[in-house]
């Protein structure tokens, strides 16, 4: 995955971003 893509969707990304930390334990397990 490249996120050098351009007109990534940023509001795409925060989504993805606020579902890693709603689900934090996860996150911490996927990473």
């Amino acid at each position: 995955m490249s996120i050098e893509v351009e007109g990534f969707d940023d509001d795409f990304l925060c989504s993805v971003f606020d579902y890693l930390v709603g689900h934090e334990s996860k996150a911490k397990a996927f990473f």
